[in-house]
């Protein structure tokens, strides 16, 4: 018949071996950055349709050339300006800002391999202005309407190249100091950081000196930038540039510097 027990004696037996209720788990499951691998063009700060047309076709052409075949997109591919709370001339439509970043999307998606595109602070403009009953998510899919991009709308996804881990994002965080604000993402996240957001452009190392600290500038055209052309500020100017990851190396390119890499290709 086994062994029976008093419901007191099971109380002393619960404090003698310190049973007791367990908590449940939480439910809750983020959604986890993507990973992007293998060598890899990076653009950052697109700003469709602010976008510089030539400067991003002349990168994505060395890319080719060297044989890159993955694209990561960090953020502000679209600008949003028609959502923007600030002042704004009447040009800058939103059905012009939507066929921009449909055409590069489409564009980009079908010339590369894999392409793995994270969220800015201007993607979120839009779900903003409805006080977020629209999400990111929905609000990417305007123009962004093919299955070959992968979208997060994490502010960052990450870059495995040559053994190397790289945190491609687009921070909270801006500085008037170059590299300042990846090398201190770099040395709290312990790995590789390049940041757009900034409109900088630099390279250097975090305070341990193991991992680069890079500012890819940007992939916009200043000039067409209302804001920026319209309110002089004593921030500093702002620098195109973009940067490919080959064999876990990072090169940072701009229009001042990108001819030697053409002509070693």
């Amino acid at each position: 018949q086994g062994i029976q027990r008093t419901q007191k004696a099971i109380q002393r037996l619960k404090a003698r071996e310190h049973w007791h209720g367990k908590v449940a788990e939480s439910p809750v499951r983020l959604q986890q950055p993507p990973t992007l691998r293998g060598d890899a063009l990076l653009l950052f700060d697109v700003h469709a349709p602010c976008h510089d047309a030539a400067w991003i076709n002349r990168c994505v052409d060395l890319a080719l050339r060297w044989g890159v075949d993955r694209l990561g997109l960090g953020g502000d591919l679209v600008d949003w300006t028609a959502f923007s709370i600030y002042e704004r001339s009447p040009e800058y439509d939103v059905d012009a800002e939507v066929r921009a970043a449909e055409q590069i999307v489409r564009t980009l998606s079908t010339t590369f391999a894999e392409t793995v595109y994270c969220g800015g602070n201007h993607e979120a403009r839009l779900s903003r202005r409805t006080d977020w009953l629209l999400p990111v998510d929905t609000a990417v899919r305007l123009f962004l309407r093919d299955d070959r991009t992968i979208f997060t709308r994490s502010y960052w996804f990450t870059l495995e190249s040559g053994g190397e881990r790289y945190m491609c994002v687009h921070p909270r965080n801006a500085s008037v100091a170059q590299t300042m604000v990846p090398a201190r993402l770099a040395a709290k996240y312990q790995m590789h950081v390049i940041a757009g957001h900034g409109h900088l452009w630099g390279q250097g190392r975090d305070v341990s000196g193991r991992y680069w600290a890079i500012d890819a500038g940007m992939c916009a055209d200043p000039l067409r930038l209302e804001y920026y052309q319209m309110q002089p500020t004593i921030r500093p100017a702002m620098c195109q540039g973009a940067v490919i990851v080959r064999g876990g190396i990072p090169y940072l390119l701009s229009p001042y510097n990108v001819a030697g890499y053409e002509r070693a290709a």
